[in-house]
């Protein structure tokens, strides 16, 4: 979803009881000013630099609206200062994730996206014809909703910290954060670097204490990282250990001919 230049989102966001909402955000936003209707009636309202989950309660009705506004860190900027969004309580239509752009996104972005869902629509199809026809396993929140009868919930912490890039490292991690929920994880990096040629990642592992390695799920990027340009990348894992620190993260550009690997990695 893109902020309109007035500062209000231009669709409503569907939440439901007992069901986790997380807006992942392109810039930082000021945590402790966030306004939203009746908060007392969510189980769980969490923020980062850079993301917010809701967990609304059972008390909400349905059919209902709350107005949610949020701050950006960056208020003298030409962009919008702040983000005004409607809330709609619907049970059956529930938005488990939104990635919201202030700025606007470039066709190189776009151009990704439709990559990465041909590439999620083809995985399906495959598993749909290994099974036989028969419904594939639900994964990722999906399965991790159907697997426990309580909710697992997401872990979100800022991850810039504790990581360093080992040299030589042309990128430059500008704010970080590390995501869990179950046997996931994630990160969401705003990267710049000092190279003339722009990245774009193609390949991204994990590594865990033991050397163990977790290959990412399809990588995205809001643009090609570049000097001019901050831009985000989003990295997913599915990672069958419970430890959650010392991990290294290493991220390989689409023509393989550059990498970059960090140390120090933990997660919520």
């Amino acid at each position: 979803m893109e902020v309109g230049a007035d500062g209000v989102g231009t669709r409503p966001i569907h939440i439901g009881p007992g069901v986790s909402t997380t807006l992942l955000f392109d810039t930082d936003i000021q945590q402790d000013q966030l306004s939203l209707d009746s908060r007392a009636q969510f189980a769980r309202v969490s923020t980062g630099s850079s993301v917010l989950v809701l967990v609304p309660s059972d008390d909400l009705q349905g059919g209902s609206s709350l107005k949610l506004s949020i701050p950006f860190k960056d208020a003298g900027s030409a962009l919008p200062s702040r983000l005004s969004l409607t809330l709609v309580v619907d049970s059956g239509a529930v938005d488990r994730q939104v990635e919201v752009y202030r700025r606007v996104r470039s066709a190189e972005s776009y151009r990704q996206e439709v990559q990465q869902l041909r590439a999620e629509i083809e995985r399906l199809r495959k598993e749909g014809v290994s099974s036989g026809g028969s419904a594939p396993e639900p994964t990722g929140l999906r399965g991790l909703l159907t697997a426990s009868t309580r909710l697992p919930g997401i872990g979100a912490m800022k991850a810039e910290g504790s990581i360093e890039c080992r040299r030589p490292c042309s990128l430059t991690l500008m704010r970080g954060s590390a995501f869990t929920s179950g046997p996931r994880r994630a990160v969401q990096w705003g990267l710049r670097t000092a190279d003339k040629k722009p990245w774009t990642i193609g390949r991204a592992v994990l590594v865990d204490r033991q050397g163990k390695e977790w290959q990412s799920f399809p990588p995205f990027q809001t643009g090609p990282i570049s000097a001019e340009s901050e831009a985000t990348l989003i990295l997913e894992f599915d990672v069958k250990s419970a430890e959650l620190e010392g991990y290294q993260l290493r991220v390989t550009d689409v023509d393989g001919a550059r990498t970059a690997q960090w140390s120090g990695l933990n997660f919520p």
